[in-house]
């Protein structure tokens, strides 16, 4: 970008992989010649848009305090035992084998689900409820969920996971919630979910992210109980409005990997986006500029003389002269062989292995390339996990006319002198200043906050500007170093 419930890998923001030994392998992964554990489903993102009749941002679709002798109307009791008692509804699971679930609700692109549930019995510690986050009505796979186990404070207490169409489990995220569940006592989950992405609170406190919940056309909300009896209550679903990029309080920083994980793998590559994963990021940053045949590939220089085998400029060369170069080789021995991604190429890989992408449109581009970019994004069912950014203004422009789904961040070397009338012009959901810019007016980002317009700074790789960016109350850092800047807001909270 910018110049001058079983066990499952540990992806949240509470924790972090170790990335010695594993170019090589992830390496391998990015190309295509292994499977490793992170594969998430290949599924689409939720179309863009409101749909007609869809409810207004802040509209509470479902209230629910269960003081009726039956289950809701609406609601479908699909396996195991499902009742009201004594004002509560109360599931049951006979054993760690039966997925016990309700259904209820409609297909929501943005919302926030929050119930008050307690472990009334289990069968033992690693038993589990889970919110339902996109469930056919009927009940049948796929379907994707956020658990918590009574025993909360394992390394898998707090999950995001999904039953596949094989009715098997692939856990894409785990973390170790801060208190224990337990039986007996009443704890407040929430989910709030924005397309594919979707965060996991606890008694109010942020506990894990993730940006690989597999989304359907038409799936609604579930409750679901495992070796266990869970009563609920006091439930509601709101809807949210799309993309909401302000930090809510109490919540950690927006990680934005820079390049990928640039400072650990090749840069703007499939294995940089990898350890970015791995790392906890969550958001990819890259780049994107045509080939000489129109074709968007992800390289941040004019030339490809720095970060490949090959020499000249991206724009004179063509789709297939770049696909052959060597994009790994000049940062690591074990990186030998990674290439330089198409947009498409890379959209796949995050739209199968999970991640969303802050897309730089890289330097001036004409309205047909910007086309050809949002045709790319719109062809894969990824616009609801690509934000788009770039200091050209036209081509914010030609975004906003061709894809008005699509969130907008402007990059700035220097702040604007009124950066909320900018953000206005623009239709901008961020505003994002290099850090030198913003240390010299910190007060913008309140100014810019009022307005509703997030601010993510690049690009800021030390500790201490971390504690100040955090400080001053900023949305997101871009950074080099996301597994760093993941386990630093993890030793944070």
């Amino acid at each position: 970008m910018i110049d001058s419930h079983s066990a499952g890998p540990d992806r949240s923001r509470n924790g972090r992989v170790p990335r010695s030994g594993l170019l090589a392998a992830l390496l391998a992964a990015a190309l295509g010649l292994t499977t490793v554990a992170l594969t998430a489903p290949h599924a689409a993102s939720a179309a863009p848009g409101a749909a007609p009749g869809a409810p207004a941002p802040g509209e509470v679709v479902v209230d629910e305090h269960f003081d009726g002798p039956a289950l809701p109307a609406g609601w479908t009791a699909v396996e195991g035992t499902w009742r009201i008692a004594d004002g509560r509804l109360v599931g049951a699971s006979a054993d760690w084998n039966q997925q016990t679930r309700i259904t209820f609700g409609r297909h929501l692109t943005d919302f926030r689900l929050e119930v008050t549930a307690r472990f009334e019995s289990v069968v033992d510690a690693a038993r589990w409820t889970a919110l339902g986050l996109d469930v056919p009505a009927n009940g049948a796979t796929p379907w994707s969920i956020a658990t918590v186990r009574s025993g909360s404070t394992a390394a898998n207490g707090l999950e995001f996971a999904r039953r596949t169409p094989a009715d098997a489990w692939n856990v894409t995220d785990t973390a170790v919630a801060p208190t224990a569940a337990g039986t007996g006592r009443d704890v407040r989950l929430a989910v709030e979910v924005h397309g594919g992405a979707a965060r996991w609170i606890l008694d109010g406190r942020e506990v894990m992210r993730t940006t690989q919940v597999a989304r359907s056309a038409d799936g609604g909300q579930a409750l679901l109980v495992n070796g266990a009896r869970v009563s609920f209550d006091d439930l509601k679903v709101t809807a949210l409005a799309p993309g909401a990029f302000l930090r809510q309080p109490g919540a950690p920083l927006t990680v934005l990997a820079h390049r990928g994980a640039s400072s650990a793998a090749p840069e703007n590559t499939l294995l940089s986006d990898e350890v970015a994963r791995r790392a906890g990021a969550d958001w990819i940053e890259n780049d994107v500029q045509p080939s000489r045949d129109g074709v968007p590939h992800v390289l941040h220089d004019d030339t490809v003389n720095r970060t490949t085998n090959g020499s000249g400029r991206v724009r004179d060369l063509t789709a297939a002269q770049l696909g052959a170069l060597d994009a790994g080789s000049w940062f690591a021995p074990a990186a030998a062989g990674a290439r330089v991604p198409t947009l498409a190429a890379q959209l796949d890989d995050l739209r199968g292995r999970g991640g969303s992408l802050l897309l730089e449109i890289k330097g001036p581009h004409t309205r047909d390339e910007v086309a050809r970019i949002v045709q790319d994004v719109r062809d894969r069912g990824m616009t609801g996990r690509v934000f788009v950014q770039s200091f050209e203004t036209d081509a914010l422009r030609y975004t906003r006319e061709l894809a008005p789904e699509l969130p907008l961040g402007l990059l700035r070397a220097s702040l604007d002198a009124d950066p909320v009338a900018v953000a206005r012009d623009l239709g901008l959901s961020a505003y994002n200043p290099a850090d030198a810019a913003l240390a010299a007016r910190p007060e913008v980002v309140a100014a810019l906050h009022a307005a509703g317009v997030a601010v993510n700074v690049w690009t800021v790789d030390a500790p201490a500007r971390w504690k100040a960016l955090d400080a001053a109350g900023v949305d997101g850092i871009i950074t080099d170093r996301p597994a760093e800047l993941t386990g630093w807001l993890a030793a944070r909270q």
